[in-house]
């Protein structure tokens, strides 16, 4: 009996102490649990504040952006100081404009990277190759009274530095530079198909020494064009610079280039940041969609070929000749004339069909001290460009001051120069300047013979805006041109098909072609008489709250 209640009091003694361990045990994992929650929602508001903070520099950084390329390509824009803008509530994105700025144009600068003090992180060429002019701004995150004070998370303060740069775009290696076709045109942009042959076939058959810039490449693009689509002229380099990132150079507007060698050469893998010439006026906000409206632009006129002519006769540098009636005229001390030819000294293509009975004829001496800037408009039917006779005059002709010539529409009708012919070779720095309104074409062709060699050099700038440009090869199958300076386009350029099919007989090279004397000009330099290309490099640099 005795041994019977020891060994009862044993268990009841062992279960007690078990359901005690069992009390521990689960009060330590009961603690344990409720210290890891609370541990948990501590971490869990810390990662909101972090949270908040990524969210809240990310979207300050992209209004610093958005503000300066709504902002800052306008003409003679201002800011005032201690301005700005923000998202919502306390730390989700703002900015401020510091000190402001007074009127400022990204189109005028004169400014280099060499001649700045250095702003870090400054980097002199940036994302897009060569050197270039540039307007530097500052963001900051400025003060906002309302911010809780001393609150470990919240936005951190930075400096958005807003580096606006600038370069004409043919002295920046863009030879030959291709933009975003007219509005509600139906027919592609183009300068790569082959359309018949003989006297009225062109194809696109040339040599760009230099990079092909394509701004827009929806342009292009129309039911019956390939996809794939391969540009059949050579170029050192293809840069597809897409105006937004909706439509990047890849499907459903894929294209690639053909290198030097003739083989497929895929585009620039380089970073893309949207550039513009400007204003266009027009609905909305059309700056960066890849347009070309340099040649008269009331919207921008700090990036217009006609109101650098009247900045030029206002500075009392070179005046302006306006071409808009086609009297006959002669001087001795002017460097143009008009003459009425009843037997055409060049007779233009399809002649005389689309002719008057007496071809107008607009004579231009290019090597001329006398030559002004000049407006011709459609009451003429030939320009002939008369370049330099020998090498000395060929080598001199580098030095002279550049000169801009815009060439467009009759006024009042809807006659147009039809047939423009260059004489020998040419070394002066000019802008020829073609606006039209419906793609009429317009005839190149080159007369008498280069001054030695069989190349004709021909040094110019050609800009286009919706005129279809036609070049003629020389007669004489080993004759050559050489385009020096490039080209800026929105419609067609092209080869006539009679010319053959070789590359090398029609080649497009930058103004700094070592074919051509390297003088400097005298007057201004050339690039302030070229449109410019304007883009915005942004660098966003948090820096630690202040002790």
């Amino acid at each position: 009996m005795l041994l019977l209640r020891s060994t009862t009091r044993g268990k009841r003694g062992a279960l007690m102490a078990a359901a005690l361990m069992l009390m521990i045990v689960g009060g330590i994992f009961m603690a344990g649990w409720v210290t890891l929650m609370s541990t948990r929602a501590t971490q869990v508001s810390w990662l909101e504040k972090v949270g908040k903070r990524r969210s809240g520099l990310e979207s300050a950084r992209l209004l610093n952006w958005q503000f300066m390329s709504w902002l800052g390509f306008e003409p003679n824009n201002s800011a005032a100081a201690d301005s700005g803008a923000k998202l919502g509530g306390v730390g989700e994105g703002k900015f401020n404009t510091n000190g402001g700025w007074s009127p400022m144009n990204v189109y005028t600068s004169s400014s280099t990277a060499g001649g700045m003090t250095t702003v870090f992180p400054f980097n002199a060429t940036g994302l897009r190759p060569g050197a270039s002019y540039v307007s530097t701004r500052r963001l900051t995150r400025g003060v906002d009274e309302t911010d809780e004070v001393n609150e470990l998370f919240d936005i951190d303060d930075y400096n958005g530095w807003q580096f606006l740069k600038s370069m004409p775009p043919v002295l920046n290696g863009d030879v030959f530079c291709i933009y975003r076709k007219p509005d509600n045109v139906p027919s592609e942009l183009d300068v790569y198909r082959d359309a018949g042959t003989g006297a009225t076939g062109h194809h696109a058959n040339w040599t760009v020494e230099g990079r092909t810039v394509v701004r827009h490449p929806p342009s292009f693009f129309v039911s019956s064009t390939p996809s794939p689509l391969q540009l059949p002229f050579l170029t050192r380099s293809l840069y597809i610079q897409s105006h937004a990132a909706a439509e990047p150079p890849n499907l459903p507007y894929a294209m690639y280039g053909t290198n030097l060698s003739g083989a497929p050469l895929l585009p620039s893998n380089l970073p893309a940041v949207p550039s513009t010439t400007g204003p266009i006026g027009g609905t909305g906000d059309q700056k960066h969609q890849g347009y070309l409206k340099v040649i008269r632009n009331d919207d921008n006129p700090d990036n217009s070929l006609w109101h650098f002519q009247d900045r030029e006769a206002v500075a009392g540098r070179t005046q302006t000749v306006t071409i808009d009636v086609s009297g006959v005229f002669n001087s001795a001390t002017e460097a143009y004339w008009i003459a009425e030819q009843k037997t055409p000294t060049y007779l233009p293509p399809r002649y005389p069909s689309g002719y008057p009975d007496k071809l107008r004829v607009l004579f231009i001496k290019l090597d001329s001290q006398y030559l002004k800037n000049m407006r011709i408009y459609g009451v003429v039917d030939q320009i002939i460009f008369v370049g330099q006779s020998n090498a000395a005059a060929f080598a001199n002709a580098a030095a002279m001051k550049p000169v801009i010539i815009t060439i467009m529409p009759d006024k009042d009708t809807s006659y147009w120069v039809k047939d423009i012919r260059f004489e020998r070779e040419n070394n002066r720095r000019h802008v020829l300047a073609f606006q039209n309104n419906y793609g009429n074409p317009v005839e190149f062709s080159w007369v008498n013979n280069p001054i030695a060699g069989s190349q004709f050099r021909w040094r110019c700038v050609l800009v286009n805006e919706y005129q279809s440009v036609i070049f003629n090869m020389p007669s004489t199958l080993t004759q050559s041109i050489r385009w020096i300076g490039g080209v800026m386009t929105n419609w067609t350029v092209k080869r006539r098909a009679a010319g053959g099919t070789n590359p090398s007989r029609l080649i497009f090279s930058g103004d700094n072609d070592s074919t051509v004397p390297a003088s400097t000009n005298t007057g201004p330099a050339f690039a302030t008489f070229l449109p410019r290309d304007a883009w915005l490099e942004s660098y966003f640099l948090p820096v630690p709250p202040p002790p």
